[in-house]
């Protein structure tokens, strides 16, 4: 541990200078910046913990009211009532409704691949 200060006061003179500065003229000034810096280091802290609260709540209030949501985007060319780039949301937690017509034909479903050069 004593390495470490001393490290640190080698590798920054001059802010060794002004902390030790502030201690021994502006004792109170020294404390706003003590106290300013285990505000920030409780708010780096507690901002994490908090998002993660959220993330398990928003979660198991989902499982809660039946499911996940999968999102797709329909530019087919077989709807024609809907416009580029509008995305559609369909639940899987009921059955899932059929998207293609009986005479169209084959209904293939992709994933594309991109391939390494």
């Amino acid at each position: 541990m004593f390495e470490s200060i001393i490290n640190y006061i080698q590798r920054n003179p001059l802010t060794t200078i002004i902390i030790v500065m502030l201690l021994v003229f502006a004792p109170s000034a020294f404390g706003v910046l003590v106290v300013g810096v285990v505000v920030v280091v409780l708010l780096l802290l507690a901002v994490p913990l908090f998002m993660l609260f959220r993330l398990r709540r928003l979660s198991r209030k989902s499982e809660q009211q039946g499911g996940f949501y999968t999102y797709t985007n329909s530019t087919t060319e077989n709807n024609a009532r809907s416009s580029e780039g509008e995305v559609r949301v369909h639940s899987t937690s009921s059955q899932p409704q059929k998207r293609v017509n009986d005479n169209v034909g084959d209904y293939v479903d992709f994933e594309e691949v991109k391939e390494k050069k």
